[in-house]
């Protein structure tokens, strides 16, 4: 039981780490609807660029401290309602986007470079979304997920783990990684889902998991705590059984 969770867990922050870059396998033949949210945050545009406003969430004086306004990140960029595009400068290039959406700016803008395949989403709200798209065809590599010494991958999208369960790799939704955990007859559903600052709910979950690592001796930081696991904690015992027990040859 315990293995498994921390597995979970482990693999959960690899897959934080691998998609919050903004980068996944290049592809000119990726499904719109197959994306990965990696960041989300509130925005405002000027004549010259996009201010991007990162929630704050902090411990301070051993109190935890929450607003949506945060951090800000000023991009030059560049509105086009003629030729329906957007023009973002970042700190490693410039990357141009297309509107498909139909009520100019608000909607979806898509890169315009294969070797690109990112998105943003604009929402009346103010609030903002990046995205990464990705093929669903093998999700181990697109997620660019680590395999441990002791696994062995099997297909795409199975690991068969060394404890001797098999780990699915199902495709995301959003900012929702799936997965399922099987041995014998016993098959188990996890959830990690991506948490983000500007969430108030989403800082104290990231928060209450940080008071329950007896492991950390740090100064609360969310992005090591930014992903939730949920799971059926009766099935993983029961799969806990099924690997104890003795294998039928």
């Amino acid at each position: 039981m315990k293995k498994v969770w921390s597995f979970l867990s482990l693999l959960s922050l690899t897959l934080v780490a691998c998609t919050g870059s903004g980068s996944t396998t290049p592809s000119s033949e990726i499904d719109v609807d197959r994306f990965i949210v990696t960041d989300m945050m509130a925005y405002e545009f000027t004549d010259s660029s996009l201010i991007q406003i990162q929630g704050q969430c902090e411990e301070e004086h051993g109190e935890l401290v929450w607003s949506m306004n945060g951090k800000q990140y000023q991009s030059p960029a560049s509105l086009n309602k003629s030729t329906d595009s957007l023009r973002i400068v970042f700190s490693d290039g410039v990357v141009r986007f297309a509107y498909e959406g139909d009520s100019f700016p608000i909607g979806l803008f898509r890169s315009t470079e294969p070797e690109k395949n990112i998105g943003v989403i604009f929402e009346k709200k103010g609030t903002m979304q990046y995205l990464v798209y990705y093929k669903n065809e093998c999700l181990i590599d697109e997620l660019n997920m680590t395999i441990k010494p002791e696994d062995k991958r099997i297909d795409c999208n199975t690991v068969l783990r060394g404890d001797g369960s098999y780990m699915k790799v199902l495709p995301p939704e959003g900012a929702i990684f799936k997965f399922e955990f099987s041995a014998g007859n016993v098959t188990c559903s996890a959830e990690t889902r991506t948490l983000f600052p500007y969430y108030e709910q989403d800082c104290k979950d990231a928060y209450s998991k940080f008071q329950k690592d007896t492991s950390s001796t740090k100064v609360f930081d969310f992005k090591e705590y930014r992903t939730k696991t949920t799971l059926d904690s009766n099935c993983f015992k029961d799969l806990a059984v099924e690997l104890a027990a003795p294998q039928q040859h």
